[in-house]
């Protein structure tokens, strides 16, 4: 058996592993949020900031599985989407530190790791 193949498989591999790791992430961080951080006492604003860092997390997720489906041909659509990519990750980013408790940090990592993979995908076109 030739190398090529083997190590197509193990990127394959690698980029399922990180994709089942950015869902788990993000559903535990939500999970954490909902069972013992919401109760924290925050500010209304740091509430409400934390709530849209939690929504520009999802957009990031939505934008990521959006990329499967764009025809990297199709330069103008291609170009929208990876437009959308790094603002969508400061927003997530930044977003996410005004919370507290564990789930900020889950949350910050989940945004982390879905930015370098859609960075990726930018890169490889």
């Amino acid at each position: 058996m030739s190398a090529a193949p083997q190590e197509v498989a193990y990127e394959a591999l690698v980029f399922a592993g990180m994709c089942l790791a950015a869902a788990g992430m993000l559903l535990y961080a939500l999970l954490k949020w909902l069972n013992g951080d919401i109760e924290l006492q925050l500010p209304r604003w740091r509430r409400v900031i934390f709530v849209a860092g939690f929504l520009a997390v999802i957009f990031q997720a939505a934008l990521f599985i959006m990329s499967w489906r764009q025809n990297v041909s199709d330069y103008v659509s291609f170009g929208g989407w990876a437009r959308l990519v790094l603002p969508s990750f400061l927003l997530a980013a930044s977003c996410s530190i005004a919370g507290r408790g564990p789930s900020r940090w889950w949350l910050l990592s989940v945004s982390v790791l879905l930015f370098v993979l859609c960075f990726f995908i930018v890169l490889s076109a």
